[in-house]
């Protein structure tokens, strides 16, 4: 089960969104993972072929739908530990929200062929 966001980085702003990448989030996704919560993450680029387009996918991937159950009292105090309280957290998504517009999300399971 992989959760695959679709995301378009403002003009401007690839760099600083990176750097948040490469901090928080990964201390986050680290987290989890360690915790069990997901199996694995990963960072995307891509060369959109519109200008509406994403030009950063974010994947997630869980053991398994059951993986689900839960998640949000699991990652709470996870998300605590890296970006404070829900008052601060906020604050800092709606920072991001000036680097990046978050297109969609969307869940992919792979199909094993037999």
């Amino acid at each position: 089960m992989t959760v695959v966001t679709s995301v378009k980085v403002k003009p401007g702003k690839f760099d600083e969104y990176m750097a948040y990448l490469a901090g928080p989030y990964r201390e986050l996704m680290e987290a989890s993972k360690k915790a069990g919560n997901i199996v694995g993450y990963s960072v995307y680029s891509t060369r959109p072929r519109t200008p509406n387009e994403a030009d950063l996918y974010l994947t997630t991937t869980y053991a398994n739908m059951a993986a689900f159950d839960g998640m949000e009292d699991r990652e709470a105090p996870l998300m605590n530990k890296v970006f404070g309280s829900r008052k601060q957290s906020m604050q800092k998504s709606a920072d991001r929200e000036s680097m990046r517009e978050v297109i969609g999300s969307e869940l992919v399971r792979e199909l094993i062929l037999k």
